[in-house]
């Protein structure tokens, strides 16, 4: 399997139906795996790596967090590269990758970084909440990435039951995503003031994972039961 964002299986698994999960195309172990691989490239590598570096410079020294970001960098890289493009899930990860690296260079210390860093969940989850209010709900130019990958056909079935719904399905599920994401990035910000450098580093992507997955879990269900009946196929 290529190296794919977790987002990203869990939504191609939400843009098809029952029985097209049933084919041997389609592997329900996939998202598993996905997961799995951006725990180890997100938080076991930078933290194995911040473990070995942060005793060979300077207390306070932003240096190896910086080192630290090659694994995501280079995981957001291989799956560009492996797409040919920079989709929807890959801008947002641009997004993060960037503001983590923004404020970490302007840091003075290490703890001021895991500070600055930790607000990147209120930032795109202000822009989310934005998109639903100005009526263009990020969550639907996502799902609607992959649908459209599915074929015509299901990308007009698609369409046709989001004008029927108004994208008020989307809007709402854009909305719980962008509350969800401020609400847990004052917990990562929390974190990273009581926790030691290395636990964070650690911590904060494994809860930003899991966090994702309760997200994904609940906005997969709930748009299915909004959505299914005009998403059918065709008798």
């Amino acid at each position: 399997m290529g190296l794919r964002h977790p987002l990203e299986l869990l939504f191609m698994s939400s843009a098809r139906s029952n029985s097209d999960l049933s084919r041997p195309g389609f592997s329900r172990a996939a998202p598993l795996r996905a997961i799995g691989f951006s725990l180890i490239v997100n938080a076991l590598c930078p933290y194995l790596l911040f473990r070995v570096l942060e005793p060979r410079f300077p207390a306070g020294s932003v240096l190896p967090l910086l080192y630290t970001m090659i694994f995501p960098i280079a995981g957001f890289l291989f799956g560009v590269l492996r797409k040919g493009m920079v989709d929807a899930i890959a801008a947002i990860a641009l997004a993060g990758i960037g503001i983590h690296l923004t404020v970490t260079l302007l840091s003075p210390n290490i703890a001021t970084a895991l500070v600055l860093r930790s607000f990147q969940g209120t930032i795109i989850g202000l822009c989310f909440l934005a998109s639903a209010a100005i009526g263009r709900p990020v969550i639907l130019y996502i799902a609607r990435q992959f649908v459209t990958a599915s074929g015509p056909e299901r990308r007009a079935r698609f369409d046709l039951a989001v004008a029927q719904d108004r994208a008020r399905t989307f809007s709402l599920v854009t909305i719980i995503w962008g509350g969800s994401l401020v609400v847990m990035s004052g917990v990562h910000i929390a974190l990273a003031i009581r926790l030691s450098h290395d636990q964070f580093v650690l911590m904060s992507p494994i809860l930003g994972v899991a966090t994702d997955l309760v997200l994904l879990t609940w906005s997969i269900r709930y748009t299915f039961r909004r959505m299914t009946i005009h998403l059918r196929p065709p008798v």
